[in-house]
């Protein structure tokens, strides 16, 4: 296939999984990458003209595609996508948000932590944004890419001023990135920001953050991981398999199998409005049926 023929077929939202045109980009790595570049170059300059685009799915591929090929020249291009307010990151790449995210920035992360800050800091980036960049800093401790201590300056940072000081689910979500990294040296200002009434802890009870962090979890890869493998990251959400089917591995020339993900990227608009579900506290039961807690499951860090 050529260029203009895999951008094509990557373009629409048509229920099926492009194999072809997926394993024709990552073999033609080199000279695709210019376009994928293009693509989430002007998202970052127009994105919210760009969510008003129905069934283009094109942008939620490039950022995969970049991902897998550690393409450091998109990073800032990115970020600055993700730092339209409101709903538009959903509008644009649908639940990607709360599922690839934060790989998605560790893999294409440059070295420079300023960008992913100061889209962290902003207040008026989406919040699902913010708790995935929070995600992206332990994945790229976790992945060797930032050194601990890091880590944790900069988190301590937050709980200093950085962040402000009022009740809000960011709050949660950075309480228990102390507990995922884990950094017991946070803990005081963890149960300081319990005592101010920061925390719900009906999203991250203090007990629970508490326990893991005297007792913590070595990363299993997963969502720790950085993306090596776009098709295999995303071959099998839901959006990509037939109504009542599960995941299946189809003939080389038709996959449709993908399993819980987005839809929407820079001039995608998701085929259904996404509908958010309540914030799950840490210790709640799975919501994907697996019996373990939440945080044990789906919601781990």
């Amino acid at each position: 296939m050529t260029i203009p023929e895999i951008i094509k077929e990557l373009e629409p939202y048509n229920r099926r999984f492009p194999m072809e045109a997926m394993r024709a980009a990552i073999e033609q790595r080199e000279a695709i990458t210019t376009e994928l570049l293009g693509i989430v170059e002007a998202i970052a300059a127009n994105p919210t003209e760009v969510a008003k685009r129905e069934e283009y799915m094109l942008p939620v591929f490039a950022l995969y595609l970049l991902a897998q090929f550690r393409e450091t020249r998109a990073y800032p291009a990115i970020v600055e996508m993700f730092s339209a307010p409101g709903e538009t990151s959903y509008e644009l790449v649908g639940d990607t948000v709360t599922e690839g995210l934060k790989q998605i920035f560790a893999s294409v992360y440059d070295g420079n932590p300023a960008p992913l800050q100061g889209l962290f800091e902003n207040e008026q980036t989406n919040e699902y944004v913010r708790s995935a960049v929070l995600g992206a800093f332990l994945v790229l401790e976790h992945t060797g890419q930032m050194p601990p201590a890091e880590v944790v300056e900069y988190f301590r940072s937050l709980f200093r001023g950085k962040l402000q000081r009022l009740n809000s689910f960011v709050w949660a979500c950075l309480v228990s990135a102390v507990a995922d990294l884990p950094a017991p040296e946070l803990l005081e200002e963890v149960r300081r920001a319990y005592a101010e009434d920061l925390v719900d802890e009906d999203i991250a009870d203090l007990k629970g953050i508490e326990r893991d962090l005297a007792a913590p979890e070595p990363p299993s890869g997963g969502k720790s991981a950085l993306i090596t493998d776009a098709i295999a990251e995303m071959k099998d959400w839901a959006c990509f398999r037939p109504k009542d089917s599960g995941p299946t591995e189809p003939p080389e020339s038709e996959v449709l199998a993908p399993a819980s993900s987005p839809p929407a990227p820079s001039s995608y608009v998701a085929p259904t409005p996404y509908v958010r579900e309540p914030k799950i506290g840490r210790n709640d039961p799975c919501p994907c049926g697996s019996g373990k807690k939440f945080k044990k499951c789906c919601g781990k860090g």
